[in-house]
């Protein structure tokens, strides 16, 4: 183990700096920062432990360990009591934690970051960017704010971006989009994403925003995640919270809440969609259990994702305007598009207290499909029970 205590802005009062030339095995004499200090030499297994309630300027570090393995990763954790360590990155167009190096096919892997804090102080562009070729990273319990992009995944064959899980952080206050790119065999689970992509509300920015190709966009949970206020200028959202276009294939977007306190008619909490001028398909995808609040005129939008299920979930619009809580179906099928068809669509509830004329549950126009039990509540019972919010 080796630990680090530093006293810059927003220390909490008490701090007290450690000392470089101290070995920092011990947490009465630590380090004060990672100057002079080599992450990539280390064994597997190592900790780096950073002092509650401390602060530091940050400098971009690479991680690319040769010696780490999933089983014993390089850890970047906290000690002590109080707030979590704060990291402030200045970095402009860079990123506080590259994983992996560009164009890297050596799939290394082995790394846990948790309970920590960056701030990217408005001026940074990535949080965390996980690169090319690497497996097994753990970030949990960590607070990333203040960036363009919190999370970044560049996933390139042979290996891609695998193994990863994305857990009880709070990815907020990012400037375009919480979670963006590619992941395989991982799981993103129980986060807050609260208030990005907050300067514009662009449609081309989102909550997360996940990707496939060859490369990656394989076997991904989503699960019990809050999306709040995202995409929000003037108090209303303009556009993305949860978005998938490309190629992605078994994917369960399970037990979220996607949040606003009203939406404008692009405002679409959840899009499954195509978006690019190559050919784009959505297979195996299972929907379920979400809950989807004051979206546009489609909370969930679904295009090119032949067997698609959508169960158990409810919409809530307390606004009065038209909505479509789910659409599946498209007409255009173009640069090898697959078309939609045999979907699944049962046991959804649409909470509608002062609907606009044509709003309804499902619009499903995606051929052979199945569609029943579905609901839409008016009046007083889109309000209470299932309906209460």
């Amino acid at each position: 183990m080796y630990y680090f205590a530093d006293c810059q802005a927003g220390a909490a009062a008490g701090c007290v700096a450690g000392n470089n030339s101290n070995a920092g095995t011990s947490d009465s004499a630590p380090k004060r920062d990672l100057s002079g200090f080599n992450v990539n030499a280390v064994p597997a297994g190592t900790q780096l432990l950073f002092r509650r309630g401390g602060a530091w300027t940050w400098a971009n570090i690479r991680l690319e360990n040769d010696n780490v393995t999933p089983t014993s990763p390089l850890v970047i954790d906290a000690y002590g009591s109080g707030a979590r360590p704060l990291f402030n990155a200045n970095l402009g167009g860079g990123s506080a934690i590259d994983f992996g190096t560009y164009n890297n096919t050596s799939n290394d892997g082995g790394y846990t970051l948790r309970n920590v804090k960056f701030d990217g102080l408005g001026a940074t562009a990535t949080g965390l960017f996980l690169i090319h070729n690497l497996r097994h990273v753990i970030i949990e319990n960590t607070e990333i704010t203040g960036f363009y992009i919190g999370i970044q995944s560049q996933a390139r064959a042979p290996h891609g971006v695998t193994n990863v899980a994305i857990r009880n952080n709070s990815i907020s206050g990012n400037r375009g989009m919480g979670i963006l790119g590619q992941f395989s065999d991982s799981v993103i689970e129980d986060n807050l994403f609260e208030r990005n992509n907050y300067v514009s509300g662009s449609g081309f920015n989102h909550g997360t925003y996940l990707s496939g190709n060859a490369d990656g966009g394989r076997n991904i949970t989503i699960r019990n995640n809050r999306y709040i206020r995202n995409s929000v200028v003037n108090g209303v959202c303009e556009g993305g919270n949860m978005t998938f276009h490309g190629q992605l294939d078994g994917v369960l977007i399970e037990g979220n809440t996607i949040e606003q306190d009203a939406g404008a008619a692009g405002c679409w909490l959840m899009s499954i969609t195509q978006g690019y001028d190559t050919a784009e398909w959505f297979r195996n995808f299972v929907v379920r259990g979400n809950r989807l609040i004051n979206g546009g005129n489609t909370a969930i939008a679904v295009q090119s994702a032949p067997g698609i299920v959508l169960e158990d979930n409810v919409i809530i619009n307390t606004q009065a305007a038209y909505q479509t809580g789910i659409n599946i179906g498209h007409n255009e099928y173009q640069n090898g598009d697959v078309p939609d068809g045999n979907a699944v669509v049962r046991n959804n509830t649409a909470c509608y207290p002062t609907p606009v004329n044509g709003s309804s549950v499902a619009l499903v126009t995606a051929p052979n499909s199945q569609v029943s039990n579905n609901v839409t509540l008016t009046g007083a019972a889109a309000s209470t029970g299932v309906c209460a919010r």
